[in-house]
């Protein structure tokens, strides 16, 4: 997600995901796919880089993307502990001269083949039985940009309504650090399975949507009360502990959730902030496929958001909303989870900042809460050629919905067809001053493995080879000038790599 400030344990009864075997993934096969960016070089990996003459971003910095770091393994003493690293300093070469001493950037300029590689890092496959048991599959794709990546995601089979086998989808597009989104990952899909699980086949569409949204708000409930506890836990300012704790409701993030039944072919599509979800759906009749968005983005730019929070805060709009920006006291969107400076009393945010490193509260910050986890719910029903695409606002902030229903509607086609689209590379027009958006005359339909994949290329220049090539060597920060993160899924309901 572009700034959002101001300029655990799964569930025993959630049932395995099968893992679809992909070359571009080294990720168990496991019912979550807990990935959380590539390690971070130790020091020795980076002291040897240094004597040996490598740029940073070389082979002492690649790992796979769903390794952990090691937190706290067990040692002789109950704790690992690393000696520090002793070396012999590097000796100079006498009589060199100024010219002779490089000075280049350690930046690396990537290649196609490089560039390829760095979009497909975090990229993944999942397959589930679908309709009649026949197989649907999930492709994902996560491009970081802040380091470490806010953006999260999961993929996961549980129980839903009447206990069917649900297929939930959730992209988790995390600000002001990553801890809340992690949080998402690993708790929101079995909060929301719990909840539907208990509920009948009979009940009503505001039964089952009340029972997604009561989910979502006690999540968000249990990570606020974890935090106020901890800081009334009796701990001195500045404790390990609190700090710990109270993480994932200083840092928040915006939740975009699909639940999928099988049996009755039901999508139901809960939002919370300003990720997206938008069907190709498609038309027996003119055999294409058309967009249909299946939430609202929720920022001061949708009137039925600022509607709702005048009448929460009469008298308070002009001072707490900037139409300009659609920012609600300086932040993007109007629903997340955690972000206390926009839920808690001005007093505990304050005890927050002065004991544990919390920020100051908002101006103009009178009646709090001014932002809430309720999600918004809409429900469709689907058809087996139907495909669902989930993002973070990565890719929506340069890539409309017609448009990424076209990229998918083309990948289909080649997929079909059995080879990629032609290629012809294609030039951007103008300065990259106001960014580029993504166009249908700049696609290329070349990645027939991964549809999410597909679909971030072309977000990031497609076959515009300079764009995509310059965008894809930029680096924290400077790529956030260029990129946020970027968390994409495209969910077939009926697998088109299934061969007949």
């Amino acid at each position: 997600m572009m700034l959002r400030r101001p300029a655990g344990r799964m569930c025993a009864s959630r049932l395995l995901l099968k893992r679809a075997p992909t070359a571009t993934s080294s990720s168990p096969a496991w019912s979550r796919l807990a990935s959380t960016g590539p390690l971070k070089p130790t020091a020795l990996a980076m002291s040897k880089a240094a004597l040996n003459g490598q740029a940073d971003g070389g082979e002492a910095n690649k790992a796979s993307s769903n390794q952990r770091p090691n937190q706290g393994a067990s040692g002789p003493n109950g704790s690992e502990r690393r000696r520090a690293s002793s070396f012999a300093a590097p000796q100079l070469q006498d009589n060199v001269s100024e010219a002779n001493i490089s000075a280049t950037s350690p930046v690396i300029i990537v290649d196609l083949e490089a560039a390829n590689a760095k979009l497909r890092e975090d990229s993944h496959t999942f397959t589930f039985a679908g309709k009649d048991k026949a197989p649907g599959r999930v492709h994902v794709v996560r491009l970081s940009s802040n380091n470490p990546v806010e953006d999260d995601f999961d993929v996961a089979v549980g129980k839903g309504v009447n206990e069917n086998r649900t297929l939930f989808s959730g992209v988790y597009d995390g600000h002001a650090g990553w801890a809340t989104s992690q949080v998402l990952r690993k708790a929101l899909v079995p909060h929301v399975s719990v909840a539907l699980s208990q509920v009948t086949s009979d009940a009503s569409q505001e039964v089952v949507d009340d029972a997604i949204k009561k989910a979502f708000l006690r999540l968000d409930d249990r990570i606020s009360t974890q935090a106020l506890n901890a800081m009334d836990a009796g701990y001195k300012p500045g404790a390990a502990e609190t700090i710990a704790a109270i993480a994932p409701a200083i840092a928040g993030s915006c939740a975009l959730l699909t639940i999928y039944d099988p049996e009755t072919s039901t999508l139901r599509t809960a939002v919370t902030g300003d990720s997206r979800g938008v069907r190709g759906a498609w038309s027996s009749e003119t055999q294409e496929y058309k967009a249909d968005c299946l939430s609202r983005d929720q920022t001061g730019f949708n009137r039925y958001e600022v509607k709702r929070i005048d009448a929460e805060h009469p008298g308070e709009k002009d001072k707490i909303l900037d139409p300009r920006s659609g920012r609600l006291l300086g932040m993007a969107v109007t629903r997340a989870f955690g972000d206390h400076r926009w839920k808690w009393t001005k007093q505990q945010i304050e005890d927050a900042r002065d004991d544990f490193y919390g920020s100051s509260p908002r101006p103009n910050y009178e009646t709090p809460p001014y932002m809430s986890a309720e999600p918004e719910i809409t429900t469709r029903q689907v058809q087996t050629e139907d495909f669902v695409i989930l993002a973070s606002d990565g890719l929506w902030d340069v890539m409309n919905n017609d448009a990424a229903v076209a990229c998918v509607s083309r990948w289909l086609a080649a997929v079909k067809a059995g080879k990629p689209e032609p290629f012809k590379e294609t030039e951007h027009e103008g300065r990259l001053k106001t960014m580029w958006r993504a166009s249908p005359d700049h696609f290329v339909i070349e990645d027939l493995d991964n549809a999410a994949v597909c679909l971030a290329k072309n977000a990031l220049g497609g076959s515009r080879r300079k764009v995509f090539l310059g965008a894809m060597t930029t680096y924290p920060p400077l790529s956030r000038n260029v990129r946020d993160d970027m968390t994409i899924q495209v969910i077939f309901f009926k697998d088109p790599q299934q061969r007949s």
